[in-house]
């Protein structure tokens, strides 16, 4: 006696074993059976009607092949649809969504998150990369080094440029020169109010300002001098003392003391 298939089969071997559905129902490969919805690592394949296998990297897929994943088992999902290890450049894993996602326009390669970059990107004009982030030009007190990271300058620099000691302003209480900064000015400059050492009028070693010299010389000798300081204000042939010698007089245009000294011995 012939007896009608169970719904939903169309056609049966058993009332337990289909061996085809009504539409809209799907033959299980591994019970036989007509089922809505396939399992996981199997698709529907509407034009047999048939749940067939995916392939093995995928959880659950659109279709047979690597690239038709929707969902990975132990890996991630690119933007091409196939499980991978590793996400491509420009990517990262996203641990909680199990998808290689974009990196920010900025990265070249990032990591855990869009914008934390490990890489910045190269286009018509150059990243340097600092904490994560990529920067057209490094933030104050960092320099930019060739490799395209952004490092620290010297601690009395307030900012640098190309290595670390070679300072292009300075921190407060220092004063640049010759791409140093420093606590005091050399010999001959003064420190000038833009933090800068500045040099001091010709012939000058001591001096406040471009105007105010402590005194002049022309050479290293102690009467060599030409103009004298405050604290020994008084110059006769090359010498600053504080008095004229004995039978020696000051004179004022002349700013030195003239006439013949005593001889004392």
């Amino acid at each position: 006696m012939c007896l009608p298939c169970p719904a939903p089969c169309s056609d049966c071997r058993s009332n337990t074993r289909c061996l085809a559905c009504q539409p809209g129902y799907f033959l299980n490969g591994t019970g036989r059976d007509c089922i809505k919805q396939c399992p996981q690592q199997t698709f529907s394949d509407s034009s047999g009607g048939l749940c067939q296998s995916c392939h093995s990297s995928c959880q659950t897929c659109h279709g047979p092949r690597s690239a038709n994943c929707d969902l990975c088992l132990g890996y991630f999902l690119g933007q091409d649809s196939s499980c991978v290890v590793q996400c491509p450049s420009g990517s990262y894993a996203n641990t909680a969504t199990q998808l290689c996602e974009d990196c920010s326009p900025s990265c070249e390669a990032c990591l855990d998150t869009s914008d934390n970059c490990i890489s910045c990107s190269k286009g018509s004009y150059k990243l340097f990369l600092h904490q994560g982030r990529c920067w057209s030009n490094c933030p104050e007190g960092l320099f930019e080094t060739a490799e395209g990271l952004c490092e620290a300058c010297d601690s009395s620099c307030l900012s640098c440029d190309g290595i670390k000691s070679q300072c292009l302003s300075c921190a407060d209480g220092h004063y640049l020169e010759s791409g140093m900064c420093r606590l005091n000015c050399s010999l001959r400059t003064y420190p000038a109010d833009d933090a800068t050492c500045r040099r001091c009028s010709p012939h000058c070693d001591v001096c406040s300002d471009d105007r105010t010299c402590f005194s002049d010389c022309s050479g290293p000798l102690a009467d060599d001098c030409e103009t004298c300081s405050t604290f020994s204000p008084k110059l006769y042939k090359g010498t600053c003392s504080k008095d004229c010698p004995t039978g020696t007089y000051y004179e004022t245009e002349a700013l030195e003391c003239q006439g013949k000294p005593l001889d004392t011995t």
